[in-house]
């Protein structure tokens, strides 16, 4: 159940800004320009200091839930999940329903026929397929949490896309580079980049591989293949954020809802 949180509906010159603000945020972001705006609702929250903007968007038969924050001036938009930083309790789904109701289950069908799948392959059993960051702070705590249980019971057989995130790559691209090089010490070494400060992942490798390794993973090839899934994932999957598993061909996003739909709970 979620609590009615303190909500201030807007004077009709805000809301025709934040109408025109919204518009133009999606015309310029959304990978696909098919996507038709169905439906949008607004407030201004209180509790958090921002706009809560809930839309439902919708391409072909498939119907897409978005909850954006956008800041008192209209200046900055947030996408993603707000927490209460006291309790630790997620605050985004409540004020999703709050607007507009109950979302559509977001657990699409994908046809894995179609993805372009890369080993090395992780275990063995029902596959899996990971799109995450080291950069992602929640990645960062399903990731490791993923790759030990794997490694303790091979149900499945894991792969792994990267994925951009922020503005600096260079783990991504050594990653790859591992992959296509070294890819007996693929996994080890994306546990590392999970676990480790990126400067500590990166001594890591210039131990067991030396520098000369290291300098020659700028390559272009390398970096167009991580490109390549990073386009796969955001622009064919369609995923709303990261972590995110496909398994049994369905989409499930959230450190959580891996962990329940793979091992039936957190821990």
């Amino acid at each position: 159940m979620f609590l009615l949180i303190p909500l201030i509906c807007l004077a009709q010159e805000d809301e025709k800004k934040l109408r025109e603000t919204i518009e133009r945020f999606l015309q310029k972001s959304l990978p696909s320009k098919s996507w038709q705006l169905k439906d949008m609702k607004y407030v201004f929250d209180n509790l958090v200091g921002l706009y809560v903007v809930a839309l439902k968007l919708k391409e072909g038969e498939e119907e897409k839930p978005v909850l954006l924050y956008v800041s008192r001036k209209m200046d900055f938009i947030i996408v993603g999940k707000i927490y209460d930083a006291k309790t630790g309790e997620e605050l985004s789904k409540g004020h999703y329903v709050n607007l507009m109701g109950e979302p559509p289950s977001l657990k699409r069908g994908i046809d894995l026929k179609g993805l372009n799948l890369r080993g090395p392959v992780l275990g063995q059993g029902e596959m899996v397929i990971l799109m995450s960051s080291p950069h992602c702070p929640h990645c960062r705590e399903l990731v490791p949490q993923l790759i030990k249980k794997v490694k303790e019971k091979p149900n499945f057989s894991l792969y792994y896309k990267g994925v951009f995130f922020g503005k600096d790559h260079t783990l991504e691209g050594l990653i790859e580079c591992v992959r296509q090089k070294k890819p007996e010490l693929f996994w080890d070494f994306l546990l590392q980049c999970y676990t480790l400060s990126q400067e500590k992942a990166i001594d890591w490798l210039l131990k067991r591989l030396g520098k000369g390794f290291i300098e020659g993973c700028k390559e272009e090839e390398l970096s167009e293949a991580l490109r390549r899934d990073d386009i796969e994932v955001k622009e064919k999957i369609r995923i709303n954020g990261i972590p995110a598993v496909i398994f049994k061909g369905k989409v499930y996003e959230g450190t959580n809802a891996i962990l329940q739909v793979l091992f039936g709970g957190k821990n």
